[in-house]
């Protein structure tokens, strides 16, 4: 006769418990019967409830090629995709569950239809792992195909001893560098840098759906990762190693790439060390001085230096700002729902932001971009430097014959002796990044999303600045142009279109344009083509 331990390791394997659960539900057995259940009885009684034989039987395999709907099998396979539990309601107003896996021997795959409490199997399995399925159910599949279904009768054996050759499954993880567009099955592991909890918002049907997401980074790089609606359960945390299975990639706000992890998806919690720097307490604060072009998940906070109107781009709305403090002013991007905001600020409010990261614009220089998982707060009582104090701070007022190549925040006073009659006034843009866009012939690229855009025109100047001491040129982009025309974008292009010249909006205005008096805000950058020093207008005032 076979030994109590050597039963209880048996049921264990072949039921998936833990030895604790089996010798818990053996005592709960023996305390019913007041003792007079002895152990053979209560281990025997326990194997009766998950369908365990303890007597030695043969039992008949079935290749995954050959079940059969509407009849019982037994089937050993390898796990090749795990999908996680999800709810749903029964008939009679209760709640169950299933998950499935896709199990792998020498016939091919099938798919294992997990319900209620064999679900539970789903959340610790890993790929890779062999699974003996005893009593499983064929039914057809809602495609091609026969599934095989796991139901109260059914017991399933995590890893057992089995005198089978199983085909070995290879996992490939993919590194966050090697990410591309459009990948429908990944799985990486990664670090949790900073996590977004769920939000829920509406869908067009009137369901309620959910959405958390976040920072995911390994060796090779950073990219944020959404959860959306049964993928948003989970415990992950800031620093957590996980395991993404089943995700995939496509872009998101702005042509960033982005992995979603949905209900076909499962983030499990990893062991596996990486070769990461510890992560910091807190997110990083900078200041506008300190923000570099890439950066991510930082907070900063500056008063309103100048506010632009929101206006339309090929997939919402988005505006812009710039924000300033003692250590530099830089531009700030607001995308979408976040575009509203700009409503709501003006010239020299104090605002924190929080969550934002940083884009180099067309002059390589740094933004900062505001989307859906970050946050702009007016708030007065900021401890920062009032604006006529960061303004004095900040702009230094030069004669032209003083600038110097790669001069920022200087400002500069003459009169308008000149305009640029022979340079167009619009360019066209990436609506995504605001980069730059190709005319292919056949419609237009972006270099850096690296995908076909419909490109939004804006307006660019070019005049010559004279002050007592000599004279430069002076470039100015969106809003400072449309000041120094006094024309808006689509004005510009309504004459173009009306006169068919693209050089008609300078021809129209040059008259009273030349001899005003301005003061320009900017820096300084040399051309190479023209072997000049020249100006980009931050401000014209």
């Amino acid at each position: 006769m076979a030994e109590i331990d050597q039963l209880i390791e048996r049921i264990v394997k072949e039921s998936g418990k833990s030895r604790e659960e089996v010798e818990g539900m053996m005592n709960k057995r023996k305390e019913a019967t007041h003792g007079l259940l002895s152990d053979y009885g209560a281990i025997y009684a326990v194997a009766k409830e998950f369908g365990i034989a303890l007597e030695e039987e043969e039992i008949i395999m079935t290749k995954a090629s050959d079940v059969k709907a509407q009849v019982s099998a037994n089937l050993a396979g390898r796990v090749k995709t795990v999908y996680s539990p999800k709810e749903f309601q029964k008939k009679d107003g209760g709640t169950g569950r299933i998950a499935s896996l896709i199990l792998s021997d020498d016939s091919g795959d099938i798919r294992l239809v997990l319900w209620d409490s064999n679900s539970k199997i789903a959340e610790s399995i890993s790929k890779g792992d062999v699974l003996m399925v005893r009593n499983g159910y064929g039914r057809e599949g809602r495609g091609e195909g026969v599934e095989l279904h796991a139901t109260s009768l059914t017991t399933l054996s995590v890893n057992p001893k089995l005198d089978i050759e199983l085909p070995e499954i290879t996992e490939e993880l993919v590194k966050i560098k090697d990410f591309e567009k459009g990948m429908p099955s990944v799985d990486t592991t990664c670090r949790v840098n900073y996590y977004y909890p769920p939000t829920e918002f509406d869908r067009p049907d009137g369901s309620k759906g959910a959405r958390a997401s976040f920072i995911a980074e390994d060796e090779t790089g950073t990219i944020r990762v959404v959860l959306w609606d049964k993928a948003t359960e989970t415990d992950t945390g800031k620093g957590d190693v996980v395991k993404i299975e089943n995700a995939y990639t496509r872009d998101g706000l702005n042509g960033e790439l982005e992995l979603h992890a949905g209900n076909r998806s499962r983030i499990i919690h990893s062991k596996e060390k990486m070769d990461l720097p510890p992560l910091p307490d807190e997110k990083k604060e900078l200041s506008i001085g300190e923000i570099k072009a890439g950066d991510g998940g930082f907070t900063t906070i500056g008063r309103i230096m100048q506010v632009y109107t929101p206006r339309s781009y090929s997939k919402g709305m988005m505006s812009s700002l710039t924000l300033g403090d003692k250590s530099g002013v830089i531009r700030v991007v607001l995308w979408d729902e976040k575009s509203d905001i700009a409503n709501e600020l003006k010239k020299g409010d104090a605002v924190k932001i929080v969550n934002a990261y940083s884009r180099a614009n067309l002059d390589e220089m740094p933004e900062i971009h505001v989307g859906r998982y970050s946050d702009v707060v007016i708030n007065q009582d900021l401890k920062i430097e009032s604006l006529d104090k960061i303004e004095e701070s900040m702009i230094k007022e030069k004669d032209i014959i003083d600038l110097e190549n790669m001069d920022r925040y200087v400002k500069i006073k003459g009169g308008i002796v000149g305009i640029d009659e022979d340079k167009r006034v619009i360019y066209m843009t990436c609506p995504e990044c605001g980069g730059k866009v190709n005319n292919m012939g056949t419609g237009w690229f972006c270099e850096s999303c690296n995908d076909n855009v419909e490109p939004s025109p804006n307006l660019v100047v070019s005049l010559t600045l004279e002050d007592d001491t000599g004279s430069i040129r002076v470039v100015s982009f969106r809003d400072n142009a449309e000041k120094i025309l006094g024309l808006d974008v689509e004005e510009v292009m309504n004459l173009i279109g009306e006169t068919q010249d693209e050089f008609a909006p300078v021809a129209n205005v040059k008259d009273n344009i030349l001899g005003e008096k301005i003061s320009v805000t900017g820096r300084v950058k040399y051309n190479e083509f023209s072997d000049q020093l020249e100006f980009i207008a931050d401000e014209v005032l």
